[in-house]
């Protein structure tokens, strides 16, 4: 399935020159990816010691393997948009809708190896959007260098063509054109308040103290290694805001008071911290629901940049040349990954580097 998608890819070297499918190379690099590989060279390796069980199967007949450097051209050449086009159409069909709500999760992630002193390049900043619960990455947008994560999220939101999907963001995003494009998307929006808009966060606070609750949930103590946390949401529905007009759409004011205590193994005690924070919401959902979309809205730190920062060696990488196109080759084997719920991503690595039937058996790859 993933090869169908991939081929459809326009390849733009002369035809003199195309020795390698482009749809070939992108889909060996996945499988690589998928076995551990974060370089040319060991995508070059990869295909060199699979070579014979690759070419039964997808009956190559090459004359001989490509080096990483024509891998690595051919790579760097591939149009980013139309890869990006095919990666939102295979994630579509990844993420099959019920009819429960669906969150989507915005955030931006700064591609660290990236920069280029010498050509006085910064480095690469990527806003993506994350499936909460599946798990699934929707898409990506490339954050230009003269601009930041705000408007690249309202515009991601208007060209993603979906309709009926809750947005969650960071406090940056509380912005009066985020809740307006995502009206006239036919979305909703979550969106924590911070001090970037003082009298909204001032508003607030002011009705989480002289104002009852609508609702609220206390979720249960949850024990995490040397971490036991706590949370109490509470949801506002009937308010006063100072700039009635600019937050117009907001049907919502949610607060959420976490504890956590923190276990310090040198000093042998524990650490409590208390935290309260506030969001609006241009849909009033139940106090549960609120918790559980705030929650997944950090899994994207946890299961898609921690993971591609780590495990797949994403912030270590230094190819400088268009390497947003190497990291939505990173998306698509996560993607893979989480299809097939993959719990231990390091592990699973691993075990397809020492067996290619391990990545050609996972569901949506043939």
């Amino acid at each position: 399935m993933l090869k169908s998608f991939l081929f459809k890819i326009r390849d733009h070297r002369r035809k003199q020159g195309r020795r390698y499918q482009l749809g070939h190379i992108l889909l060996f690099s996945i499988l690589a990816i998928l076995s551990g590989a974060d370089s040319y060279r060991k995508i070059q390796s990869f295909i060199d010691n699979h070579y014979d069980d690759l070419n039964e199967i997808f009956v190559l007949n090459w004359k001989r393997i490509p080096a990483h450097t024509t891998i690595r051209d051919i790579i760097q050449g591939t149009c980013a948009s139309e890869l990006e086009e095919r990666f939102r159409q295979y994630s579509a069909h990844l993420s099959e809708r019920n009819g429960e709500k669906h969150f989507i999760a915005c955030d931006g992630k700064v591609l660290r190896g990236s920069f280029d002193h010498f050509k006085d390049q910064k480095a690469i900043q990527i806003l993506s959007a994350f499936l909460s619960g599946s798990n699934i990455i929707l898409a990506h947008e490339e954050i230009e260098a003269k601009t930041n994560e705000i408007p690249t999220a309202q515009d991601l939101m208007s060209k993603l063509g979906l309709s009926g999907y809750i947005f969650t963001f960071d406090a940056i995003h509380c912005q009066e054109k985020t809740l307006k494009t995502a009206e006239e998307t036919s979305n909703e929006v979550i969106v924590q308040v911070k001090a970037n808009q003082k009298t909204l966060l001032n508003d607030c606070k002011m009705i989480a103290e002289t104002m009852t609750p609508e609702q609220f949930y206390q979720e249960p103590l949850s024990k995490v290694r040397n971490r036991i946390e706590s949370r109490r949401v509470e949801v506002f529905t009937t308010m006063s805001l100072t700039d009635s007009d600019k937050w117009a759409l907001v049907k919502a004011v949610v607060k959420v008071h976490r504890k956590r205590a923190l276990f310090n193994t040198k000093a042998k005690a524990w650490k409590n911290s208390d935290e309260v924070s506030f969001y609006i919401s241009t849909i009033e959902l139940s106090a549960k629901e609120f918790c559980q979309a705030i929650r997944n809205h950090w899994g994207i730190e946890k299961r898609n940049h921690y993971v591609r920062d780590v495990t797949m060696g994403e912030d270590s990488s230094r190819i400088r040349t268009n390497p947003h196109i190497f990291a939505k080759l990173r998306s698509f084997a996560l993607n893979v990954i989480r299809k097939n719920n993959v719990q231990n991503v390091s592990l699973a690595l691993f075990n397809n580097s020492m067996k290619l039937d391990n990545v050609l058996n996972y569901v949506s790859i043939l």
